[in-house]
């Protein structure tokens, strides 16, 4: 469900707590803070919002202008966390209130988001974007009345809200209350409402009431109103496919597929379509895409299982980021590892996760703190130095790339001296080979793979430092 955030939230709120006018020259930065925020000068306005807030520390309205600014230059850590003193200092303020349930909402966290958005209400019931908001998150959390009545509510303030009946229409749909939402689309139709979801959705149900001719007219409509609704042409493709069309099904899921990666029906449908055309082998590489898509899911809800079954323990939240990583959602990933660090801030497989993902997608530099805040958590972290020790090396500086590969060769010696194993020999052997201490390198490999023959990591460490020394001598 998209939640349309519409224009009237641009417009400040004022709502000042019950005191004396501020002091002129407050009243001025922020009055010059706001013509630059319109004017989307956005340092100009950070800054002026700054001196405000030197003046007064508890200006609530300078710290929310502040959080719209970061919202709007995709600092979304820095806007909660302002909009957060904002509210702390006046709670009555719409624009906080609405702007947090926005970005709580897309973070997932939508018991807060729907706290925020009441809020909002509460202070300005006359907003229907706000209850069409609402109405959205509660529809998320099984509350299904009170979702159909705020959205009937923002029809009630606005009766050409077609996020409102879009919303309320999908509710029915879901509900399987299939002529309740055919009437809901209709009747924005007739209101001459222009979201191509609204046709799209009523298409859908025109196909499953296999009025196939009215289907095409409602897909076509919403791709006219946007060649790139996706929606439409996903739908427009499946019809094509019910009615045996299998070329034209084809032509619309191939032209949908790069902008639905990973989406299992697509590809499902498609290997259907490329079977009934005889092209076998299409066939068989979109059910292979298929499968893989599936055990991703499966993984995802494995992993899901396993936060529900026990929130507080980091492993779920470790399976879920690395599911992420594997499957090239960097984001993702991030948002899960940085959860297992608030749940157990000493899990240092997290910060090394975190680190590594930067590096992978050519972000190295960003690894650094990520390791600094490693050590300074556990300063025993023996691969946080090590990695500091070629990272600080890779961006050329050098004093500080000896500092720390000094401290992992300390640690590792002891490590190998308290506990002689495979792993810790790897070790100490890597840290020499990060140090150009060939000699040192290769017999302490020699060591491991006494202890282990068949160490594959042994072995690859040890043929890489000959390759190395061979390369000096030369």
């Amino acid at each position: 469900m998209r939640y349309l955030f519409q224009g009237a939230l641009i417009l400040v709120y004022w709502c000042f707590m019950a005191s004396a006018q501020p002091p002129d020259p407050l009243l001025r930065h922020y009055r010059q803070a706001e013509t630059f925020a319109s004017q989307q000068r956005f340092d100009e306005a950070l800054r002026e919002y700054q001196k405000v807030l030197q003046l007064d520390a508890d200006f609530a309205e300078a710290y929310s202008g502040m959080g719209v600014i970061y919202w709007k230059t995709g600092r979304i850590d820095d806007a909660i966390e302002v909009f957060q003193k904002a509210l702390a200092r006046n709670n009555c303020l719409l624009q906080a209130h609405a702007v947090m349930g926005l970005l709580l909402s897309k973070r997932g966290q939508n018991t807060e988001a729907i706290a925020h958005y009441k809020q909002a209400i509460d202070i300005d019931p006359h907003f229907s974007w706000l209850h069409s908001n609402l109405a959205a998150l509660l529809w998320t959390q099984n509350q299904v009345p009170q979702a159909i009545s705020r959205y009937q509510k923002a029809i009630q303030l606005d009766p050409k809200s077609s996020q409102a009946y879009l919303g309320l229409g999908n509710i029915y749909y879901t509900q399987l209350k299939f002529n309740a939402a055919l009437e809901t689309y209709t009747r924005a139709i007739e209101l001459e409402l222009q979201s191509p979801g609204i046709y799209c959705n009523r298409g859908i149900i025109y196909t499953k009431q296999g009025e196939y001719d009215k289907a095409i007219t409602d897909f076509q409509q919403a791709l006219a109103m946007d060649t790139d609704y996706i929606p439409a042409r996903f739908e427009l493709g499946f019809l094509y496919q019910q009615m045996g069309e299998y070329e034209k099904a084809v032509s619309e899921y191939e032209w949908v597929m790069p902008h639905r990666t990973g989406d299992l029906a697509l590809h499902h449908n498609l290997a259907r379509c490329y079977f009934r055309l005889g092209q076998v082998e299409a066939a068989r590489h979109q059910h292979e895409i298929a499968q893989e898509i599936r055990e991703f899911q499966d993984a995802l809800e494995a992993a899901h299982g396993k936060i529900r079954e026990e929130p507080s323990d980091p492993d779920g939240y470790m399976a879920l980021a690395k599911i992420y990583a594997e499957h090239n959602q960097p984001e993702k990933a991030f948002e899960q590892y940085k959860t297992v660090i608030l749940k157990d801030a000493f899990l240092m497989e997290a910060y090394d996760e975190i680190a590594s993902l930067y590096i992978r997608h050519q972000q190295g530099r960003k690894a650094i703190p990520v390791y600094k805040t490693a050590v300074g958590v556990n300063s025993e972290y023996t691969k946080g130095h090590l990695r500091l020790g070629l990272l600080y090396r890779q961006y050329e500086q050098p004093q500080e790339s000896a500092q720390h590969l000094k401290i992992a060769r300390q640690l590792a010696q002891k490590a190998a001296e308290t506990r002689p194993n495979v792993q810790s020999f790897n070790m100490l052997g890597a840290i020499y080979l990060a140090m150009k201490d060939y000699s040192q390198a290769e017999v302490t490999f020699q060591k491991a793979l006494k202890l282990a023959p068949n160490n594959k990591q042994a072995q690859e460490y040890l043929q890489q430092v000959r390759q190395e020394k061979k390369r000096a001598s030369d």
